[in-house]
């Protein structure tokens, strides 16, 4: 839990921030729109990967055996009269589940706007941790609150630096001793986050074993011990994965 928090009157620019945050949530239609369209290109691509391996084949077939499995041949117009539904079928069920995995938080958006209040997270770190992940050289952070608890930070800036090509350990962001966090209590988004007081020293970064699928959610408290982070999230996670 953080040091404190309480709740109070969202200002207007935070509350203008939710509301264009809910005006641009994909909305039932666009997700619909979505899912239709990605189902369509997964016809099509999956559709014309099978008649190219056919065809493949049929030269193969056609250059040993004196085979005609050419474009216009019985068997191939018979392949794609099969492969045809089937593609479908197999397209559109990854769309949907595609589309499941969206996360909705209108609901809690439109909450979030009607009460026009946000929670204000108040936090006090002794200590920071910071891994790095091989693909770009991200950052993230780890800071060990005076409860012993670990608030996750991902460095965005020193991403896009690993993006472009450039060092990302020249990104600007460096840990500080106190945090506060401005979120809103139904979504969960962070609207503001503020740094102040001592910097808190830093190791050089140790390299992230783990796929993204595994990394702790960005500006949450962590569910991993402190102690126990290098253990579960850098080289040696990779080697026990193995």
């Amino acid at each position: 839990m953080p040091t404190s928090v309480f709740q109070r009157p969202a200002r207007p620019d935070e509350l203008a921030a939710l509301q264009k945050l809910l005006s641009e949530a994909p909305t039932s239609a666009t997700r619909l729109k979505r899912g239709v369209a990605n189902a369509v290109l997964l016809w099509a691509v999956s559709l014309l990967a099978v008649v190219a391996a056919w065809l493949a084949l049929g030269w193969i077939a056609g250059k040993a055996f004196d085979l005609n499995l050419g474009l216009h041949s019985t068997a191939t117009l018979a392949l794609v009269g099969v492969a045809t539904p089937l593609c479908a079928i197999v397209a559109a069920s990854s769309s949907v589940r595609w589309i499941r995995t969206w996360p909705d938080h209108r609901p809690q958006l439109r909450d979030d706007v009607a009460q026009s209040r946000v929670d204000e997270e108040r936090y006090v770190f002794s200590e920071a941790k910071r891994f790095q992940e091989p693909e770009h050289g991200g950052l993230i952070y780890f800071l060990r609150s005076n409860e012993n608890e670990v608030f996750t930070v991902f460095d965005d800036e020193s991403q896009s630096f690993g993006v472009d090509d450039k060092n990302p350990l020249q990104s600007r962001y460096r840990p500080q001793s106190h945090l506060v966090i401005v979120r809103a209590p139904n979504s969960g988004v962070v609207l503001d986050r503020k740094s102040s007081g001592s910097e808190l020293v830093v190791a050089e970064p140790i390299e992230l074993g783990v796929p993204p699928k595994e990394w702790p959610e960005d500006e949450k408290l962590c569910a991993i011990p402190w102690e126990h982070l290098e253990e579960r999230l850098g080289p040696a996670a990779a080697a026990a994965a193995m």
